[in-house]
């Protein structure tokens, strides 16, 4: 998988943190997402449902494997962050955008809530 990120991903911890949650998305890693999100985690994919705790990693994977996944933006602010980008595969695309809630404002702090919108085109 081709992976390209904003250059400037690694400039603070969170900033990292949100990019590599991503692009664990993107590959379906959901031991790595489940490592980050609270006991009381609850990850909305809009359209698609509402899941629950750690296990929610496993349940809100991307609809294909994809080959490309380009992260445009992550930003993070206390608490909170977000990014947006895309998958691609053959004509497939798929753009999507997160939106956290962590637990608090410190780099080991986990994941309380997630947003996650995916709209899935066939032009690139």
């Amino acid at each position: 998988m081709k992976i390209t990120m904003p250059s400037d991903c690694g400039n603070a911890p969170r900033l990292g943190i949100v990019g590599d949650f991503a692009v664990n998305w993107a590959a379906g890693d959901a031991a790595a997402l489940s490592l980050w999100l609270s006991d009381d985690a609850r990850w909305t994919v809009v359209g698609a449902g509402i899941h629950s705790g750690p296990g929610a990693a496993g349940q809100a994977m991307p609809p294909f494997t994809p080959e490309r996944v380009q992260v445009i933006s992550v930003i993070t602010h206390g608490r909170l962050a977000s990014c947006d980008g895309y998958l691609e595969a053959g004509s497939r695309r798929v753009a999507f955008s997160h939106t956290f809630r962590f637990a608090g404002a410190s780099k080991t702090a986990k994941v309380v809530e997630l947003r996650s919108y995916c709209i899935e085109t066939q032009d690139s």
